[in-house]
């Protein structure tokens, strides 16, 4: 249940993981078609959603308690 609060708190804009990291992968989606013309149009529009899953998936993370053995 703990992963599903975290989720809607991402999704809802209660941290700044998300937003920051897609605007990361845009930023560098941004040098990378400047720097290498032709490539953003190959692998944007599957680096866009992959780096949006990652940096989700790192807020999740982030945002769960921690484990004490």
């Amino acid at each position: 249940m703990n992963v599903l609060r975290t989720l809607r708190k991402l999704v809802l804009g209660e941290t700044w993981i998300l937003p920051l990291g897609v605007l990361s992968v845009l930023l560098a989606g941004a040098l990378l078609r400047e720097a290498v013309p032709g490539v953003w149009d190959a692998i944007g529009p599957v680096l866009l959603p992959l780096g949006a899953i990652a940096f989700l998936g790192l807020g999740v993370h982030r945002s769960l308690p921690r484990r004490r053995p």
